[in-house]
């Protein structure tokens, strides 16, 4: 799930759709007794086109939701090709999806549309607890914010689906159910581009935690990752978004005044003076492998968690990411928390302990099956003689490095050579000022261990080379529409040692290459 931009959602008041086709009807499967209907939506198809890392706003398709009043308790969103298949996450993933409600206003950023769900690579399915749930009407509109990130250099069509259980309004149980509001918290809140780099060796003891460990992260500006509740509000669910790298995400409240000690069974502290943690939501690997994948699952609070916040009260979040392995560029650290206003129901986390013990809302998914990194797939660097590049230059083009690709044939597989003092520099051919935004393809040049030749996969390659140099994603962009640096050129650094270093494309894993430093 990523990124969400100020300059997507100016583009909302310009809908032209008209309001009956964004009330599109569901597919409806069998009620249970309980009276909650299973519906099941689907939006697109889309076209994504080869190597694709675009974010988009879901506006020239129908948004479907339930076409009548009532309140949705579950979220479970997928990706599916247009013949019935969920592709391998290595290959294609929904890299975010963000569920807005323009019937409302968003709680943490004014003026937005109301943003209820978010999903990414790790396909969180989120539940409210009963009796709640959040309120839809008819006339909303919604729309999806997305990121299909294509890692191939072959296109794909398909349709994000999206399974939510409903109650109707005017159903028994509808009568009975208690409104909640949705409060995104997020550690890069209300920024254009809200993410944050965690370098390899940053932190402590093999941790890095986002914003607290950060030099200055937030400049003058305000602290992001904080909210004021402008209410009473008994919080009811939450649980957390990150990406490969990442710990955990942590939600705290804050209550001027409230010192707070640690006591068995009593309150936990938080990470600032006067706070209390209430809930830290785990990221959990499976196969109990290192946290560098995205075979990964969230844990969400369980069913009986109900803390109680006082008008005035702050919630804050931060995220911690593991600094030992390998470097995690863009990172992100979100939880969405719903909240019933005006409700003093629950627990006073400040003098009571909280159910801190979580739930996966998932188990481990077969689209995650290929983690890589098992045998030799390409030329190993190591052992190929360097040759010299015309002016020190090498040019990105058609999803290949045209000198030291590792999958090249011939001597187009060898190393270029920069003298030592000097830098190589790389040039995307796939990506210039002159190509439409919509055909745009990114690339980086990220260090990875040597040789960074085995077989690519949800945990294979991952950014731990020497040199520890990234380019960043080298493309061009509007502004607020994606993730590139509105750069085709990038240097390696003057000052690396003689050796061996060898690097692939974070955003095309399958690309890798190799270039050599040399006496001069």
């Amino acid at each position: 799930m990523k990124r969400i931009y100020p300059i997507l959602f100016a583009c909302v008041a310009l809908l032209a759709i008209a309001p009956g086709a964004l009330a599109a009807k569901a597919k409806h499967h069998k009620r249970v007794p309980a009276g909650v209907q299973h519906l099941h939506f689907r939006y697109g198809p889309l076209h994504i086109r080869p190597g694709s890392n675009l974010i988009l706003l879901g506006q020239t398709k129908p948004t479907e939701k339930p076409s009548e009043d009532g309140y949705v308790t579950r979220i479970a969103p997928n990706l599916v090709t247009t013949k019935g298949v969920v592709p391998p996450t290595y290959k294609l993933h929904l890299h975010h999806g963000v569920w807005l409600n323009t019937g409302a206003q968003d709680a943490t950023w004014p003026g937005l549309p109301e943003r209820f769900f978010a999903s990414g690579e790790e396909k969180t399915a989120f539940s409210i607890p009963a009796p709640y749930g959040y309120p839809v009407k008819a006339t909303d509109h919604w729309l999806i914010n997305y990121m299909i990130h294509d890692l191939t250099n072959k296109p794909y069509d398909v349709y994000i689906t999206y399974n939510v259980d409903f109650v109707p309004l005017h159903s028994k149980l509808g009568r009975r159910m208690k409104p909640v509001k949705p409060v995104w918290m997020d550690v890069e809140n209300g920024k254009s581009y809200p993410v944050f780099d965690v370098l390899r060796g940053s932190g402590s003891n093999g941790r890095f935690t986002f914003p607290d460990q950060a030099t200055d992260p937030y400049g003058n500006g305000p602290t992001l990752n904080q909210w004021t509740l402008p209410y009473d509000a008994t919080l009811v669910a939450t649980a957390g978004h990150l990406h490969p790298g990442g710990l955990y995400d942590d939600l705290m409240a804050v209550r001027h005044g409230a010192a707070v000690t640690a006591r068995k069974g009593g309150p936990v502290p938080g990470d600032v003076p006067d706070s209390v943690r209430l809930f830290r939501s785990y990221a959990h690997y499976f196969g109990h492998r290192d946290p560098t994948s995205w075979d990964v699952a969230m844990t969400a609070t369980s069913k009986n968690w109900r803390v109680h916040l006082r008008k005035g009260d702050v919630l804050r979040t931060t995220t911690t990411y593991d600094s030992k392995l390998g470097s995690w560029y863009e990172s992100m650290g979100i939880m969405m928390v719903y909240v019933a206003e005006n409700s003093k129901k629950g627990v006073d986390p400040f003098s009571h302990a909280v159910p801190l013990k979580g739930h996966l809302t998932h188990g481990h998914l077969p689209e995650n099956n290929v983690h890589g990194g098992v045998a030799p797939a390409l030329a190993n660097p190591l052992s190929l003689p360097s040759v010299p590049v015309a002016n020190n230059t090498v040019k990105i083009e058609d999803f290949k490095y045209q000198q030291g690709d590792l999958s090249a044939g011939g001597s187009t597989k060898d190393p270029p050579q920069v003298p030592f003092g000097q830098s190589l520099t790389f040039v995307n051919g796939d990506g210039t000022p002159l190509t439409p935004f919509n055909l745009q393809i990114s690339h980086s040049i990220t260090a990875c261990q040597a040789p960074c030749n085995l077989t690519t996969g949800v945990s294979y390659p991952i950014a731990n080379g020497a040199g520890g140099f990234d380019s960043g994603q080298l493309g061009f962009g509007r502004a607020g529409f994606t993730a590139f640096n509105n750069k085709q050129t990038w240097q390696t650094p003057p000052n690396l040692p003689v050796g061996t270093y060898t690097y692939f494309c974070r955003i095309h894993p399958f690309m890798r290459g190799s270039f050599r430093v040399v006496t001069g």
